[in-house]
Parts: C-alpha cells; structure tokens; sequence
C-alpha cells in the first residue's frame, strides 16, 4: 500500500511515532477506496503545512508562545480554507469513485461502509503527524491530543457533508468517535466551524 506523500512527515515524529504511524497505515482499503485516499493527500498536505504555519505565527502573539482562544482565531480562517477544499475535493471524488449517495438501504449502507474505510485511513496516515503539530503549541498532552483529534473530525465532517452524507449513524469507523463527528457535522453545517474549535481550545 502506498504511503502519504505528506510534505515532510518526518518533522513532526520522533522515529518511534513514526514506526508506529507507519505500522497503523496498513488497512485493507479496496482500490476504489485506495484511490479517493491517494487523490487528496496534497490537500491534506497542505493543511498540516498551513496548520504549521499559521499555529506558529498565533503563537507569537502571545507573550508565552502559546496558543489562546484569541490567537487560535486568526490562524483558524487560512486552516479552514484549505479544509473545505479537501472536502470539496474529497467529496468529489468520492462521488466520482464510489458514486453518489444511494437511495437503496442496502446499497447504502455498504456506501457509508466504504466511507468509513476512508475515514480509518486518513486517521491513520495523519492524525500522528496532526497531533505532533499541535503538541508544539499545546503543552499539556491530554489537552492537545483532545484538539487534534476535534480538529480531525472537522476535516472528515467536511468531506462527509461534501460527499451527500447528512447523517453518520450508518458510519462505520474504528478510530473516529461518532459523538464528536455529529458535532463536527452541526458545526460544518450551521457555520460554526470556528467556535467548535477555539471550544476546543479552551475547554
């Protein structure tokens, strides 16, 4: 299986992140689902790129350089363009691929199934590397792996409500929590991505 070509994993992961990134990524993905992952790794790429970038330069705006709820709001609107357009694109592809939402329950289901299968392998591939970013500007562990994994479910919501899903119940994912993507979802849907995330911040 072939691994993301993210722009430079490596910064972010200490060998043994990375070794255990890597072990993670091997799901068994059919080649219609291999496919949707391989079209937008530039997308998600550039997202940890411009989340690198624009964490770094909120951080600066505070004495400690660390993030706040304040300076967390004026990096969020370059990260949240680049979201929707790897949710654009994702879900374009998916409907290109995989087709568009079924009408039949069955067919249906096996859809969200295969969604779910995306879902798994993009957790695999970049939560880690996600994770490292945000840990720079978050000191406190538990905190920054809670903000990571929210910001996560904000990226896989995006392409979910791109692809026509307007409901997760019938998504099976093994490393996505349904409770916190039907949280994701409202927020994407009613315009609420930045306080979703700067919650995140400062719960």
């Amino acid at each position: 299986m072939r691994q993301a070509d993210t722009f430079n994993l490596r910064k972010f992961l200490t060998e043994g992140q990375l070794e255990k990134n890597l072990q993670e990524v091997d799901i068994n993905l059919d080649d219609k689902e291999q496919s949707v992952v391989d079209d937008v790794k530039d997308e998600m790429s550039s997202i940890l790129k411009t989340m690198d970038t624009e964490l770094e330069k909120a951080s600066k705006s505070t004495n400690e350089g660390l993030l706040t709820v304040a300076s967390i709001a004026i990096a969020l609107p370059a990260i949240m363009g680049l979201v929707a357009k790897f949710g654009k694109a994702a879900g374009a592809m998916v409907n290109k691929v995989l087709g568009k939402k079924p009408t039949d329950q069955d067919a249906y289901n096996q859809w969200m199934t295969k969604l779910g299968h995306i879902a798994d392998e993009l957790h695999h591939l970049y939560m880690a590397p996600l994770e490292a970013i945000v840990k720079k500007f978050v000191k406190d562990p538990a905190k920054a792996k809670k903000i990571s994994s929210g910001i996560f479910h904000v990226i896989v919501a995006t392409f979910l409500i791109a692809s026509g899903v307007t409901a997760v119940k019938a998504l099976q994912a093994k490393n996505l929590s349904l409770a916190t993507l039907e949280g994701a979802l409202s927020a994407v849907k009613g315009g609420e991505i930045k306080q979703f995330i700067s919650g995140l911040f400062s719960a």
